[in-house]
């Protein structure tokens, strides 16, 4: 155990910022970024970056967390820890269980789905305005889920009411065509974007249902082959992983459901085939054949044995039994 501690040590030291993976109702973990408060042997203190977690989160004793220690080119180490307490001023007590493994970034797969997809140009392409901007419609969407408190302030109630509203119309957005993944999409707007360009991204997620604020980066930008729009391929710039999660989950639900409608089309084909190939008359004309074919040849048989003097089996399984009911009668 003493060479497990310090791995720990070494991969968690005091002071590191290090993510939580907070498993969420409904499927899906939300990250939150967090500092190491102490470590002892394996129990892990951390301090979380927000006060309020989003609706859902399971933060338990015994919940399984994962807690990652980012490194250089996306590489890093995790551990896996059970939550055990609350630390000292609302910090997270974990107990590190298994050993220190190494993590790399996902690779996602695409899929081609048809959702409502809303898109619009910040007024600013400055990084930090952009932020900003995403950061407060997460706000939003927080204030918007939240239920109302007694004595709350009418203004609050008012804006909340106006921002479930606002929410509500994004979820009725006309659909679209997109292929998309957990690290990006890509889109045909009638608008030809620049590489680089920043793009706020507005995504309805049928399963479960979920509106979800990023931002995107324009990647590349190419003529669509089918009508004179352009194809546009974007990468998430901004996104929460707890939002990453729910793309990922639904690009999966998306895939199954195509295998399964390949599936039936593929038995519905094969059944068509057979019709096509072989009609039902024909069939029938198929089954008298090969059944005159068998009474002829049983026939034929009867015949040669009787010219050779050789009783068929049929016949003398039949004389037999004649016989033996005539001796029983006597």
């Amino acid at each position: 155990m003493a060479g497990d501690f310090t791995e720990y040590a070494d991969c968690f030291p005091v002071g590191a910022r290090v993510s939580i993976a907070i498993p969420i109702a409904g499927g899906g973990q939300f990250q939150d970024w967090a500092l190491v408060n102490s470590l002892e042997r394996d129990l892990l203190e951390v301090a979380l970056s927000r006060d309020a977690l989003p609706d859902g989160a399971n933060l338990a004793r015994g919940s399984m967390l994962q807690v990652r220690r980012p490194e250089k080119d996306g590489m890093g180490r995790c551990c896996r820890g059970i939550v055990v307490g609350d630390g000292t001023q609302g910090a997270l007590e974990l107990r590190l269980v298994d050993g220190v493994v190494p993590f790399e970034p996902r690779e996602y797969y695409r899929q081609d789905v048809y959702l409502p997809v809303e898109y619009r140009l910040p007024p600013s392409q400055h990084l930090v305005e952009v932020r900003e901007r995403w950061r407060t419609r997460l706000r939003e969407q927080e204030l918007a889920a939240q239920q109302p408190e007694l004595g709350e302030p009418e203004e609050v109630a008012h804006q909340r009411e106006e921002l479930r509203r606002r929410l509500a119309q994004r979820a009725e957005l006309p659909p679209a065509a997109a292929n998309m993944s957990g690290g990006g999409i890509r889109i045909d707007i009638p608008e030809r974007f620049i590489p680089g360009q920043l793009v706020e991204l507005t995504f309805y997620i049928p399963e479960p249902h979920r509106v979800l604020e990023l931002v995107g980066e324009v990647v590349s930008v190419q003529p669509s082959p089918v009508s004179d729009s352009h194809r546009t391929a974007l990468r998430y710039r901004f996104i929460e992983e707890a939002d990453r999660d729910r793309i990922v989950g639904y690009v999966s639900r998306e895939q199954l459901a195509q295998l399964a409608r390949l599936g039936r089309g593929e038995a519905r084909e094969s059944r068509e085939l057979t019709g096509k190939r072989f009609p039902r008359w024909l069939r029938l004309a198929l089954g008298l054949l090969l059944l005159v074919g068998l009474v002829t040849n049983l026939a034929l048989s009867i015949v040669a044995k009787r010219e050779r003097g050789e009783k068929h089996e049929i016949e003398r399984i039949f004389e037999e039994g004649i016989a033996r009911y005539v001796k029983q009668r006597r």
